[in-house]
């Protein structure tokens, strides 16, 4: 896992550093990785990318030492000869960058596996778990403690109260005390009873939810339990709420003793599709309000009148031209703009990718990347970038 202090130590590098970013595909239940084939497709790949041959023997050294726990894919950071290697529990497209370092590439791997909160939740026990980059960890336990008052539960299931003027039975004499048919007033006030300790046990879990999700900045929770516990439970949840239900499931056992691998299991569909249907809402929002074409978006940004960049999920695939003084900015997508028309610099030639941090910290963008069909879509319909105008 990639850690925040990770991610800034990264975010951080020298923009002049020359740098390995690969994202390696390495799980062991693939079986394009059998044999050596994990090697032979990583150091092709590196060869493509012009990667220099002692930073490669870093790399392929690595991907054959036996390993008794890893993640399904590796990010791997190399500068010199020192090698960094993080371990993500997810399968990732595959990426060798060598050279400047794109900083980015962190951004399009979070983007993938989308942070997202999981609720275990019955009568008798709150689990919470978070869900960051394919691991699932547990957070919080809370038990629902009954208060002994005294009372126990079968004296009250038996308890039972007489029917004032009904016909007497079992031989007692008619209005005698005790006769008539008797009421489930004991069922009645145990039902009653589970129930407001229910609800005041859901109730505390709401409010100390909405604040952990609101603290770290999760918009999006799962509910894990039976129909109706979960039914229940979700009744109590404002509809102010500063996240979304975004599914629900089912698992064997109570919510005290159920198997988080079991839970992982169950959530990884929820996730993908509320990662594709977030997409498909943003692309139809493009759709209808949006700005379309590389050169007008990118003449918009520098306007200042985007606040949103959507962009294909891999953007060293695309190539735009920006002014060689960084002092004096400005991006084309215009292959015969030979020198800045704002203080006649040369212009140099560079991916997507490597010019975001400078989009995001001069404009103040925020990036937004669509994946699989949904980057076709971006390429084919709106000609391969879009954005969301200010105004």
């Amino acid at each position: 896992m990639i850690s925040r202090a990770d991610m800034r130590r990264i975010q951080e590098l020298p923009d002049n550093a020359m740098v390995l970013m690969a994202v390696v595909n390495d799980n062991p239940a693939n079986v394009d990785n059998e044999g050596g084939g994990l090697q032979t497709r990583a150091k092709v790949a590196m060869q493509e990318a012009g990667v220099p041959p002692t930073v490669m023997g870093l790399v392929l050294d690595d991907l054959s030492q036996p390993r008794t726990h890893h993640g399904k894919s590796a990010l791997y950071l190399v500068e010199g000869e020192t090698l960094e290697r993080f371990d993500i529990n997810a399968d990732l497209p595959e990426r060798f960058h060598y050279g400047r370092p794109v900083k980015s590439l962190l951004a399009s791997i979070m983007e993938l596996l989308p942070t997202v909160a999981v609720l275990a939740v019955d009568r008798e026990w709150a689990r919470l778990f978070l869900l960051r980059q394919g691991e699932l960890i547990e957070l919080r336990r809370e038990e629902n403690v009954r208060l002994d008052d005294g009372e126990r539960w079968d004296s009250m299931v038996s308890g039972t109260r007489h029917v004032p003027g009904a016909p007497g039975s079992g031989g007692a004499g008619r209005g005698q005390p005790g006769s008539g048919p008797r009421s489930d007033s004991g069922t009645d006030l145990f039902e009653n009873r589970e129930a407001a300790i229910q609800q005041r046990f859901y109730n505390g879990i709401v409010a100390e939810l909405g604040e952990m999700m609101s603290r770290r900045d999760i918009k999006a929770l799962i509910l894990v339990g039976t129909v109706q516990r979960v039914a229940e439970f979700k009744a109590e949840i404002p509809d102010k709420a500063p996240y979304e239900v975004i599914g629900e499931t089912n698992v064997v056992g109570g919510a005290g003793w159920v198997n988080p691998a079991e839970i992982l299991e169950k959530i990884q569909p929820i996730v993908e599709e509320y990662r594709q249907k977030t997409e498909a809402a943003l692309l139809d929002q493009i759709q209808e309000q949006g700005v379309m074409e590389v050169e007008r978006v990118l003449e918009m940004i520098q306007e200042a009148r985007i606040y949103q960049l959507v962009i294909p999920e891999d953007g060293s695939q695309m190539n735009i031209y920006r002014s060689h003084n960084r002092e004096v900015p400005y991006f084309t997508s215009k292959k015969d703009v030979v020198h800045s028309p704002l203080d006649d610099s040369l212009m140099e030639r560079v991916t997507l990718e490597e010019v975001l941090p400078d989009l995001i910290d001069l404009y103040g963008v925020e990036v937004k990347r669509v994946h699989g069909d949904y980057a076709g879509r971006l390429v084919r319909e709106f000609g391969g970038l879009a954005g969301l105008p200010r105004y």
